[in-house]
């Protein structure tokens, strides 16, 4: 099953929509927000076609991507969504090397989470990179205080690039 997230761009709405698809010979299942919707589909070149729906409505339908857009006519109206790319977490081993905090990929640096003096804690995100169309959390491998952040929003950064230096938490004694 194919599962994702959409955005409706048109007509215009912030409505996000979580999808399900299932598709078995000419029967599409499609899971919109928990609404199952069974569709048996006849189609003319895999873009174009007819859908009847499990009430036994007959809808004409043509379908393209443009970018990360996905165009919907059907029955001649037109529906745009984005494919939203969810934001995942990069992995641990990736993510600090000593007392760094390096880039698990190329991207350009989306947000800095945190400032030079600021307590972090182990798993907390630092900086949000985005790479390929997705955005990826970069979190701290360890507890710490922000010593400095080489890098700022809007830079391009390569694999292994610094991102951010930690130092040891100083403990007060009393």
């Amino acid at each position: 099953m194919t599962r994702g997230r959409l955005r409706q761009q048109f007509p215009v709405s912030d409505q996000v929509l979580d999808y399900g698809l299932e598709a078995q010979d000419e029967t599409v299942r499609v899971n919109l927000d928990g609404n199952e919707i069974k569709l048996a589909i006849t189609t003319k070149d895999g873009q174009e076609g007819w859908c009847r729906t499990s009430d036994g409505t007959l809808h004409s339908f043509f379908w393209a991507w443009a970018g990360n857009a996905l165009q919907l006519w059907v029955d001649g109206n037109l529906f745009i969504f984005e494919k939203i790319e969810g934001r995942r977490q990069a992995n641990r081993e990736f993510s600090g090397h000593g007392n760094d905090i390096i880039a698990p990929m190329p991207g350009r640096v989306g947000q800095i989470v945190v400032e030079a003096g600021d307590s972090v804690q182990r798993g907390q995100t630092v900086i949000i990179l985005e790479s390929m169309k997705m955005e990826i959390e970069i979190t701290a491998q360890r507890d710490g205080v922000v010593k400095r952040v080489p890098v700022g929003v809007g830079d391009q950064v390569d694999k292994g690039m610094r991102l951010l230096e930690l130092e040891e938490q100083q403990t007060v004694a009393e």
